[in-house]
């Protein structure tokens, strides 16, 4: 039997960063502690339709951190395509889960895929609109992901995780 959980991003990498040394030393992945807090989360309030934000097309890394691999802390490293997302959530020197989605109107709404046993489950990462992401043809775009700090260094090791991700992404597609 498959859960559906919903929760903010920020309860979820809480709960990781708690379990971040025994991430380190032990076979427990992202999927796990997301699965271990679903005691503590809360179905996600639907909202009423309004028009959908998006970021430009591009590379995004953003991490819980204004800084990237700090350890214990989380990151997502994502493509944007018109609105249609295919990225990698990660802490450093741990696992990694893929997740692809597309942005609604108040959130980015993902599916993740567990690297181990292939589930999936719904996460959403609500919006914030209050952030200012410059964007090349616009002067900028006043959006962000509430939680997470944008990063401008996409490392080498960002991109590989990113590319497994579409890869694994396309193929569960066909």
């Amino acid at each position: 039997m498959q859960k559906s959980l919903k929760m903010s991003v920020s309860k979820w990498f809480t709960l990781v960063s708690r379990f971040g040394v025994a991430l380190l030393g032990t076979s427990i992945t992202l999927s796990a502690a997301f699965e271990a807090q679903a005691a503590y989360s809360k179905p996600v309030a639907q909202t009423p339709a309004v028009s959908t934000a998006t970021l430009p097309d591009g590379v995004y890394l953003y991490g819980q951190a204004p800084k990237p691999d700090e350890l214990g802390k989380g990151y997502f490293v994502f493509e944007n395509k018109a609105g249609k997302v295919v990225g990698a959530l990660y802490m450093p020197s741990s696992s990694f889960d893929c997740a692809a989605g597309e942005f609604k109107a108040d959130q980015l709404a993902l599916m993740v895929t567990d690297s181990y046993d292939r589930t999936a489950n719904p996460f959403e990462i609500a919006l914030d609109r209050t952030s200012t992401v410059a964007s090349s043809g616009n002067s900028s775009l006043p959006l962000g992901l509430q939680g997470f700090h944008k990063l401008d260094a996409v490392s080498k090791n960002d991109l590989r995780l990113l590319n497994v991700c579409k890869l694994d992404t396309q193929r569960a597609q066909k």
